[in-house]
């Protein structure tokens, strides 16, 4: 699964993510500087998914 971050709260999902997610990529676009997030563990978007509900993400 890949997934686009909203821009309002990337940084803190790609901290999070490379801190504490072993099985999910990071990706951020050189020209526009979005952020994605790649995985195909059920265990990290669980994770995720949890941590930022609140702020928008959802899968």
């Amino acid at each position: 699964m890949i997934r686009y971050v909203p821009s309002n709260i990337a940084k803190e999902v790609q901290a999070f993510v490379e801190k504490n997610c072993k099985e999910t990529g990071v990706h951020v676009e050189e020209t526009t500087g979005r952020v994605a997030i790649a995985t195909t563990s059920e265990k990290d978007i669980e994770k995720i998914a949890k941590k930022f509900a609140d702020k928008g993400l959802v899968f």
